[in-house]
């Protein structure tokens, strides 16, 4: 009952010393003392049946409420400055907005008010830390907003428009950027509900934002990838952009019958949530654990789209993909039970632009998935074969290959892929020191297989001519059947 009372008493004194202490704190424009008051008063609501609470816990004594109320504002206060553009993008801009909401400056105030009241020399006990919630914070942040955010969100806007001019293509970073300005907007009036010109500024940011998503619906190939996107879904049959059949699509299969593949949806077009460069990661992950992942770039013709297919455990004879084989692997090794699969899909920078999750049921076992693995395996090698030669000469190729020796592979076909030989000159004099070609060679392996390397060879120059091949560098290699090499 004592409680109850002191706690009524509590708010109704804090109320009091609140608006007392807002008529007489420095008249900033941001900083309108009646909004702020009218938030301290829903604050304190709580201690007489009110919504929010800035009741002091109990057992808290008053300076550590002052202290606390000074570290909470940290994230806000701690901003010294601002690159031009950082606004624009949503990374960057979110993170301001939640800390603005979640610093509950109003609520601060409010708490260190109160403190006060209930014991008045908590102030000088904590004066650094009441002077930068009451006087500095205003201060610090009305200059904030004044020298960076404001140019932030006209920026942001900006750039939104901008984007939105050069088609649909670049709908996504529209949209981005118009979603940053009023993010920005949004944060500042946590802290300055009444700031009339950021309030305009958000009317701006809207109608921006409304004209934007206007456009971004052309990116999109319909309803479902509108809904589904920065998600991939899975089905047993192959997913059709544009024509999904949503009962198909399934997060639970078998490893033991189903035939798996995906869809991935982005929210803008590939090169643009890639940050134009057209390349990402694909990465699977089983139970919490990554398994698999390769890289890729997507050629000019496919980077446009918004939407990207994917194999998982496809139909040998029909697929496609080049992650098909990687993910049929690790599957494949996986234990006899149930397991929780999840493909992510990311940009260069490691950001996560789309991913999904199923289950897949392995106590049948796993020899089908490992069957699906070797026969992609097998289409795929016998689908590779030597490159065209760009030039013709039996004795050069035969140097070449007597240039290898010493390898465990014996070499039995030399395709010569440079039309012409390299020449290199010394740095200082400009006289001629060597020259190099680049080949294919067909290599038999022990194990009786075939495999092709990228050698590149180099013949020294004795003044008058030039002496043998030799083995200058190794590139790229891949398997080939021994019928492909002709």
């Amino acid at each position: 009952m004592k409680r109850r009372t002191f706690h009524s008493m509590t708010a109704i004194t804090a109320v009091v010393v609140l608006f007392l202490s807002f008529v007489a704190a420095p008249a900033h424009a941001q900083f309108n003392p009646s909004a702020l008051k009218k938030k301290a008063e829903q604050a304190v609501g709580s201690a007489t049946g009110g919504e929010k609470t800035a009741a002091i816990p109990e057992g808290e004594s008053p300076e550590e409420t002052i202290s606390k109320a000074a570290q909470a504002i940290r994230p806000i206060r701690d901003i010294r400055s601002v690159y031009p553009g950082q606004y624009a993008q949503k990374s960057e801009a979110q993170p301001f907005h939640d800390n603005c909401r979640d610093i509950d400056y109003a609520g601060q105030r409010a708490r260190v008010q109160q403190a006060v009241a209930m014991k008045p020399d908590a102030r000088e006990r904590e004066e650094f830390s009441y002077n930068q919630v009451m006087t500095e914070f205003p201060e610090h942040f009305a200059s904030l907003k004044q020298e960076y955010l404001i140019k932030e969100i006209n920026n942001a806007i900006e750039t939104a428009y901008a984007e939105k001019g050069k088609g649909a293509s670049r709908a996504g970073a529209a949209v981005e950027a118009a979603e940053s300005a009023l993010l920005v907007c949004e944060g500042i009036l946590f802290i300055t509900p009444d700031d009339a010109q950021v309030q305009s500024l958000k009317t701006d940011a809207e109608a921006a934002l409304a004209a934007m998503g206007a456009a971004k619906e052309k990116v999109y190939t319909g309803s479902f990838h509108k809904e589904h996107a920065g998600r991939i879904v899975f089905s047993s049959q192959p997913i059709v952009a544009g024509q999904e059949n949503p009962t198909a699509l399934r997060e639970a299969f078998n490893a033991s019958s189903d035939d798996i593949y995906g869809m991935m949806y982005f929210t803008g077009t590939f090169q643009e949530v890639t940050g134009g460069g057209g390349s990402g990661w694909t990465k699977l992950f089983v139970d919490g654990n990554e398994k698999a992942s390769y890289d890729f770039k997507l050629p000019a013709d496919q980077a446009g789209n918004a939407w990207l297919k994917s194999e998982i455990i496809p139909d040998p004879v029909t697929s496609t993909t080049r992650g098909a084989a990687i993910f049929t692997k690790a599957l494949s090794e996986l234990s006899p039970r149930r397991h929780t699969v999840k493909v992510q899909t990311l940009d260069q920078d490691w950001k996560v632009i789309a991913e999904g999750e199923f289950t897949l049921d392995c106590a049948d076992g796993l020899d089908r998935i490992a069957d699906v693995h070797k026969r992609i395996n097998e289409q795929k090698l016998s689908a590779v074969k030597l490159p065209q030669a760009a030039m013709r000469n039996a004795a050069l190729e035969k140097e070449c290959a007597a240039a290898l020796k010493d390898w465990k592979e014996k070499p039995i076909k030399v395709i010569i892929t440079d039309a012409d030989w390299t020449i290199q000159y010394h740095p200082v004099t400009g006289a001629i020191t060597s020259r190099t070609i680049n080949t294919t060679v067909a290599m038999k392996k022990p194990d009786g297989g075939c495999r092709m390397f990228v050698v590149s060879f180099r013949q020294q120059y004795q003044g008058k001519k030039y002496g043998k091949a030799q083995q200058y560098g190794v590139g790229d290699s891949a398997d080939i059947p021994c019928d492909n090499v002709k």
